[in-house]
Order: structure tokens, then sequence, then C-alpha cells
């Protein structure tokens, strides 16, 4: 899927974040901050990121899926997404990311779980499968 079109989708959710936002409307100083710890393709788009402090952010691009811990995964080895199924209660929102036999805890901003599971979902090609305690992309 095109990143325009991710893109669009991240804007018409038109929710009020503060924390999360398309790498495009994120202040140049914390793109720099990010971009001087990671390495991207030449083919590769930024496209959302989450960025808390200078110790504590995330960027998800048409590739990979980077974060402050300078894990870097590859979309093409994400085996499956759990999301808790009480998401929408918590303050502090994870969704668990299962790639190589790993697994990365991806915390985000509350509400905004929806829309970062529809672009990943996007970019992986994933289907959604519903489980009685949490809602699994696979």
């Amino acid at each position: 899927m095109k990143v325009s079109i991710l893109e669009a989708k991240f804007r018409r959710s038109k929710l009020e974040l503060n924390y999360t936002s398309l790498w495009k409307s994120l202040e140049v100083s914390k793109q720099n901050i990010i971009l001087r710890k990671i390495n991207l393709l030449t083919d590769e788009i930024p496209i959302i990121s989450l960025y808390l402090n200078d110790l504590d952010w995330w960027l998800i691009t048409n590739q990979n899926i980077y974060n402050s811990f300078l894990s870097i995964i590859n979309l093409k080895e994400v085996l499956k997404i759990e999301i808790p199924s009480n998401i929408k209660f918590l303050d502090e929102n994870y969704i668990y990311i299962y790639y190589s036999e790993k697994m990365l805890p991806l915390k985000l901003e509350q509400r905004s779980w929806v829309i970062i599971t529809e672009i990943i979902k996007n970019l992986t090609h994933l289907n959604i499968i519903i489980n009685k305690n949490t809602s699994i992309l696979e």
C-alpha cells in the first residue's frame, strides 16, 4: 500500500494525540534525534512515530519498525500482533509484535491503537483474528 494512503488514514482518524504523529508532522529536531540512531535504507520511507522523549520513541517505515532500544523489526518478518483485550481501558497501551522467534512490546499512546494496528496490518498484509482474551493479527 502506498505511504500516502496510510498517511491519509492516520489524518482521517482525527485522533487528538500528544506524542504520536505522522513523520512529516514531527518536529525536525525530534526527527534528527531518531535519524542519528538509525540508518534508513535508500528506499525506506518513514510514516508514523511516537516520540515521548530522546530515550523513548519508535518509528514505523514502509519496511521496518525501529525503537529507542535499537530493535529493528523487518515488517516481512512479523508473524503476528497481539492486542490485549483490555486495551481500551488502560492508560498505558502496548501491542505485542512477534517476529523471528522474538517479541517486542510496542508502547502506544492511549486511543492510538486502532490506527496503529490498521497501519501495521496494511504494511504486513496480516488478517485480524479475534480471540476471547486478545485480538490477534496474524
